[in-house]
């Protein structure tokens, strides 16, 4: 996916007319980067907020699976996909942390 991408200058200056748009319906994302290179995305809070909801409804799903399968994860298992779930760490980081956890390598 091409998304516009705008340098921090750029960014800065369009902050304002950014937020206009997300708060008329706009949900398109904005990249923010040097050299036209997207660094970081803009998007709306409701785009953000149904991403969040999506990883939490497969880490929802995997708990489920180990449940029916008479095992569950353990405390730190599901300390790491909480936080992968919220956005703090990506997913090959989680998944990395997880191996980690579990020595698998």
């Amino acid at each position: 996916m091409r998304i516009e991408t705008l340098s921090v200058r750029e960014a800065r200056e369009q902050l304002p007319s950014v937020l206009d748009r997300f708060r008329h319906g706009d949900r398109r994302p904005v990249g923010v980067g040097s050299h036209r290179k997207t660094e970081a995305v803009v998007v709306p809070v409701e785009v953000f907020d149904e991403l969040v909801a999506e990883r939490s409804q497969a880490v929802e799903e995997a708990a489920a699976s180990l449940r029916a399968e008479g095992q569950a994860a353990s405390p730190a298992a599901d300390a790491i996909m909480d936080r992968w779930a919220r956005g703090e760490i990506g997913t090959a980081t989680m998944r990395a942390q997880i191996r980690e956890l579990h020595g698998i390598r």
